[in-house]
């Protein structure tokens, strides 16, 4: 019998899925497009197609796992608070269930990609997270705008980019992130902010 062959999303997944599991048991450099090909049930030349390493591959594995354990990217989040403070704190705390999948099995991937020089996969990784972190923030002050909390949103990028900067480097120092912290990082630092450059 002959198998139904995969294409799309279930295709894939089947690549991302045996990606992670030569990550979790064998590392980065046991990570090629043939042996992913055979795992995954797929030809050579699709893995090939898509993407030019596989460290490229790799990341991309990365990060659809962050999404797959987080339902979903930080920017897509489903609101429940009432206030801008709220809704600051939600993003942060989902942004950190992110971080600790990354941290917790791959912190060790991104360094070994590092020192092989996959500067072009590690810059698109950058500046794809760096999109969806603004984007998130976009969303928080939209909602506060609506309830009249800001009277604008016009926040510079860095100033948005700004905790979850804060948050990564306290994940590659292992530096735990408690809610204390959080509290303050929100109530401190990141609502005074957006209040004063706004009132310029």
């Amino acid at each position: 019998m002959t198998q139904k062959r995969r294409r799309g999303t279930e295709l894939e997944e089947a690549i991302y899925q045996a990606t992670r599991e030569i990550l979790d048991k064998e590392g980065l450099p046991a990570l090629t497009f043939p042996k992913v090909a055979e795992m995954a049930e797929t030809s050579k030349p699709v893995i090939y197609r898509r993407w030019h390493s596989p460290f490229a591959l790799a990341i991309a594995a990365i990060q659809d796992k962050i999404k797959l354990e987080n339902n979903g990217r930080t920017d897509e989040i489903k609101f429940t608070g009432n206030s801008l403070r709220d809704d600051l704190l939600q993003v942060m705390q989902r942004f950190i269930v992110s971080m600790n999948t990354f941290g917790k099995s791959y912190m060790s991937v991104f360094f070994s990609g590092m020192s092989e020089q996959e500067n072009e996969a590690m810059q698109k990784m950058i500046m794809e997270s760096a999109k969806i972190d603004v984007s998130a923030i976009d969303r928080v002050l939209e909602r506060a705008q609506k309830r009249s909390e800001l009277s604008a949103i016009d926040v510079p990028n860095e100033l948005k980019l700004l905790p979850f900067e804060w948050l990564r480097y306290h994940l590659f120092l292992n530096k735990k992130v408690d809610n204390k912290k959080l509290v303050m990082l929100v109530d401190d630092v990141l609502i005074p902010s957006y209040q004063h450059v706004l009132q310029k």
